[in-house]
């Protein structure tokens, strides 16, 4: 196998001898892994000395053990520009991130991988690990982007575990030419849907309270549209309306808008969750929810279960207006959630406890009920209309 680079840099020293054989193995595993010969091409190397980096962003060391530092925020990004015959390509990436729970996305051609990082021991424990498979459909002149979405996760002063380290510190990028299938998919909005749809714009048919009719009476059908809560009267407690059935991985379209005197309006969409089990607080559901509230459009939270905003913010769309029809689109696909607004990806968020236990928490649902909330305070409706979903097998 020969390992491809560029020799223009100023220290023309050959790539650490460990690195070459660690990703030497790491190929040869990936051709015992298939039937057929796996790797159809040279590996190509794509050091971090070669990159371009966003401006806040360093470089610590010189030539090839150079790596890239201080990436933390999805605005920044890392890219390279590789010659790429049309075809599949293993990615590889050699790093250190001594936290659990970080993830990126790397796009490339149109197509796009995710992927969490397995923890290193520490700072300065580079470990080589695949990202994914991606297909380069036109080839030429790539440029290959790598963008964090969400940070490693560490106990913070107060003892919790947040996720508020840096995304890890990148050394290299390797591609490696091969037969087996993809994994990527098209970057920006799925282009295919064809949703079934979920309201029917007469009646509640599908639907229940989370509290029963104590809950239904908080939600009434208006112009074809489900409306939570009342303009003119304030709310003691959360309340949701509810689908009878489950979902696991699917796409939700919908359309909503505010009715408030204020800011203070908050509503969301509910989804793979489940109706609280605590005494006393039967009106509430637990599970992730795409927020609807004045200060952070299209967030995704972490309702009675970590209390906190999931991810990073990917986007901001641009002219919001909430008291005009808004589309949101929530995409569920195994432990990955993206949530567009207006046509702008806001929120890109890998679960990293799907297997793995959260502490005191356990493991977090994959499955469970798509609910409409209207938040318990001041006075406000949230309308809800036009929903659809499409199940993904």
């Amino acid at each position: 196998m020969m390992l491809e680079y560029e020799h223009d840099f100023d220290n023309p020293m050959p790539y650490l001898i460990q690195s070459v054989n660690e990703i030497n193995s790491l190929c040869e595993e990936l051709i015992k892994a298939n039937d057929e010969k796996a790797r159809t091409g040279d590996t190509i190397l794509l050091p971090a000395y070669k990159a371009r980096i966003s401006p806040e962003m360093t470089m610590q060391g010189k030539g090839t053990e150079a790596s890239i530092h201080g990436w933390n925020h999805p605005s920044q990004s890392i890219s390279w520009s590789a010659s790429l015959l049309p075809g599949h390509y293993q990615v590889l990436m050699r790093y250190a991130q001594p936290h659990a729970g970080s993830a990126m996305t790397l796009e490339a051609d149109g197509q796009e991988l995710a992927a969490l990082f397995k923890p290193t021991f520490t700072w300065f424990d580079y470990t080589t690990e695949k990202i994914g498979i991606i297909n380069i459909p036109q080839g030429g002149n790539v440029t290959i982007t790598l963008r964090g979405i969400q940070k490693g996760i560490k106990r913070n002063k107060e003892g919790k575990l947040k996720a508020d380290e840096a995304f890890p510190d990148v050394q290299s990028l390797i591609l490696v030419p091969t037969s087996l299938p993809t994994t990527s998919e098209a970057t920006g909005i799925p282009a295919h849907f064809e949703g079934t749809r979920l309201f029917n714009g007469k009646d509640f048919e599908g639907w229940e309270g989370n509290d029963g009719e104590y809950s239904m009476a908080h939600f009434r059908i208006e112009k074809r549209a489900i409306v939570g809560g009342n303009i003119n009267k304030d709310l003691e407690h959360n309340q949701f309306i509810r689908t009878i059935r489950k979902y696991k991985n699917f796409e939700l379209r919908l359309k909503y808008k505010v009715k408030a005197s204020d800011e203070s309006y908050n509503g969301g969409i509910q989804f793979r969750s489940v109706p609280c089990t605590i005494s006393g607080r039967s009106f509430e559901m637990v599970g992730y929810q795409a927020d609807i509230i004045s200060w952070k459009q299209g967030a995704l939270y972490d309702e009675q279960r970590r209390w906190d905003f999931l991810g990073m913010p990917t986007g901001v769309p641009q002219n919001y207006k909430a008291d005009q029809w808004n589309d949101l689109i929530i995409r569920c696909e195994g432990p990955r959630i993206r949530i567009w607004l207006n046509g702008v990806k806001t929120t890109d968020y890998i679960e990293p406890y799907i297997d793995e236990p959260f502490e005191g928490i356990g493991t977090i649902n994959q499955e469970g009920h798509i609910a409409l909330q209207i938040h318990e305070g001041k006075a406000c409706e949230v309308w809800y209309k036009d929903i659809e979903i499409e199940e993904i097998k």
